[in-house]
């Protein structure tokens, strides 16, 4: 059995509210592994989920609006198992104490490689992603929804303490912005004069699908890359997010 309530994070942090409709689906010894990438290949993403009661498998999810519906009816536990031809897996099926629903799994072959970060990365900028900043981000970013850029920079409390700005409308000189601060941040020496621009749209996406987490973190490379991760239980998101052009 799982609560409803955890199938439907494990998927949100990778649907990311339609933006990635196929993924699959890994299970190795009761761990659960969802690798994805946005239609733009500014993110690749992973979803990893421990306890999950589904024998060692790899599925495909080409469709997880229509999933999400089927979800949408059942009660707060659902047990989760295979419909299979000739040991193949064809339907996830997903039942409570009232309903059974069958979801049709499409074939491996029609999802999208997602891509995955290997190797060491050495990240100059590091801090805490509290519940409450995740949600002060997303309100920075809701009062200019117009703008799709925000500047990530590096910067200087009044405590004298290294901070991190967000600075959303960030590209446009004379423009509105707001900005919010995220205060006792780890900077490397190289990182104290660090300015980036990202997907602001997209990382508001990121955020309001991980405002249930319990904690998390940013990591941010000189070169730009910033990794976002997020923790809730069982349940771990990572995101890695490439800086674009001003």
């Amino acid at each position: 059995m799982i609560a409803k309530s955890d199938l439907t994070s494990i998927i949100s942090k990778y649907y990311l509210g339609g933006l990635n409709e196929s993924v699959k689906w890994t299970i190795q010894d009761n761990h659960l592994t969802i690798n994805f990438a946005s239609p733009t290949r500014e993110m690749i993403g992973k979803v990893e989920y421990d306890d999950i009661e589904l024998e060692n498998s790899t599925i495909a999810i080409s469709d997880t609006t229509k999933l999400n519906k089927l979800i949408s009816i059942l009660g707060r536990d659902v047990k989760l198992d295979y419909q299979k031809h000739k040991n193949i897996p064809t339907k996830l099926v997903i039942s409570d104490n009232q309903f059974n629903v069958d979801y049709a799994l499409a074939d491996l072959m029609i999802v999208p490689k997602a891509g995955e970060i290997t190797g060491e990365i050495q990240y100059g900028i590091q801090a805490n992603l509290e519940p409450e900043t995740i949600q002060a981000l997303i309100k920075a970013k809701s009062a200019l929804p117009e703008s799709d850029t925000v500047a990530v920079k590096s910067c200087m409390g009044i405590a004298e303490d290294d901070q991190i700005q967000f600075e959303f409308g960030g590209n446009i000189e004379y423009g509105n912005k707001t900005s919010y601060f995220i205060p006792h941040a780890t900077f490397e020496n190289s990182s104290k004069t660090f300015r980036m621009y990202y997907n602001s749209d997209l990382l508001k996406n990121i955020l309001g699908n991980n405002k249930d987490v319990d904690n998390g973190n940013i990591y941010i490379t000189t070169e730009g890359l910033m990794k976002l991760e997020f923790y809730k239980e069982n349940l771990k998101s990572v995101y890695y997010l490439v800086a674009r052009e001003k």
